[in-house]
């Protein structure tokens, strides 16, 4: 059985690190591409990646809770992988956004499917550790891929890059269906009397729902990290675009240790371990918003990508330990979508605060808001498990 658990654990992460790999890469291809169209479209690109899980949570969870999710996977990452493909030759600006639409759209299936699969195929036992693995493999993959993306741009272009993504999507499905475990099944006997949204699944646990609105606040203020960044380090900081890009490894590098820490944590003590990772994650955007030199505004930079590992593999374990197997895939849409609405919120915000603050202290800004939050809920959270 352990062996079993092993094999379908190492399947799924290899998979997700090689498409993983393929997203990141194929996101910067995109971005550069519809670059020449001007900033609007860009951030067209942007929202088109992020409004879908907002708006389908409540289908892609449905679905994910009735549905044998190993098919549900299989056929979403297939989908996904044949509308690459024309992406890869549309040089139309609205075409470019209306196919990532319809890619992210297959996403909000396919990410809670993965979430709610783990602890089916590692044992409830052992799903923390699952949750470290997979986060390790997507971590490697967003390093690789990001720099992989540049270099196929600009030596074999756009389409090739896209192309690349598009077998990406095809190997994690080909891992998909070499699982041997499955889920998805029929409401339990209280859904069935009164159907529950993933939103009411997450506000009837008041710990669980707090925790993950206090997740969505640190993701809102890290994403102006990624708004203010580029005028930090370039302008203030007077680094090179080399420097820039190890800012962004450093900080990928410290997701991947921290994604390892909650391993061994036990479930009653994982949402003061989620506020704790949000907490670090905010100071490390305050370190590297306040630095007076590069080399300082680094090390922040690696240990904020730390408390990201953290609260990565924390999120995703809590919601496991609080939420029945028959409603995980509810939860994890709703989740998903409380996310990316911190994200559609931080990217909004980035430009203004900037604007109005300079990099440096909109950083530091969003880093305190971040730091203050996730504190006062650490001590809360301690104190409830008491």
């Amino acid at each position: 059985m352990a062996g079993r658990q092993r094999r379908d654990i190492a399947l799924l992460a290899t998979g997700l690190t090689v498409s993983t790999a393929g997203d990141s890469a194929a996101l910067v291809a995109i971005l550069l591409e519809l670059r020449g169209h001007g900033v609007g479209w860009v951030s067209a690109a942007l929202a088109a990646d992020l409004v879908p899980f907002v708006l389908l949570a409540s289908y892609s969870g449905r679905l994910v809770d009735r549905v044998d999710n190993r098919r549900l996977l299989v056929i979403s990452l297939v989908a996904q992988g044949a509308l690459v493909v024309p992406l890869a030759f549309v040089r139309s600006a609205w075409l470019v956004v209306a196919l990532v639409l319809a890619v992210a759209s297959f996403s909000t299936v396919v990410r809670p499917a993965t979430n709610a699969m783990v602890p089916v195929l590692a044992g409830e036992d052992r799903a923390q550790s699952a949750y470290a693995s997979l986060a390790t493999g997507n971590g490697v993959g967003w390093i690789a891929g990001s720099a992989a993306g540049g270099l196929l741009t600009s030596a074999f272009g756009v389409t090739t890059a896209l192309l690349v993504d598009a077998v990406t999507f095809v190997v994690l499905a080909f891992a998909c269906s070499l699982l041997s475990g499955t889920r998805g099944r029929p409401a339990d006997a209280h859904d069935q009397e009164r159907p529950q949204g993933g939103m009411s699944i997450l506000l009837r646990d008041r710990l669980l729902w707090w925790s993950v609105v206090v997740t969505a606040v640190a993701v809102a203020c890290a994403v102006v990290d990624n708004v203010a960044a580029p005028f930090r380090f370039l302008d203030q900081l007077h680094t090179s675009s080399s420097g820039y890009g190890f800012y962004l490894s450093l900080w990928g590098l410290g997701a991947l240790g921290g994604s390892q820490l909650p391993r061994r944590i036990p479930a009653v003590r994982m949402p003061a371990a989620l506020a704790i990772g949000n907490a670090v994650s905010g100071l490390g955007v305050l370190g590297i918003g306040l630095a007076p030199n590069l080399g300082l505004a680094l090390a922040a930079s690696t240990f904020g990508g730390v408390g990201n590992g953290i609260a990565n593999v924390a999120l995703t374990a809590l919601v496991t330990s609080r939420v029945v197997e028959q409603q995980r895939g509810r939860a994890f849409a709703s989740v998903a979508a409380l996310i990316q609405t911190g994200v559609g919120v931080g990217t909004v915000s980035g430009a203004p605060l900037v604007a109005w603050l300079a990099a440096g202290h909109a950083m530091a800004a969003a880093g305190a808001l971040a730091v203050l939050v996730s504190g006062v809920t650490v001590l809360w959270t301690l104190a409830r498990v008491r």
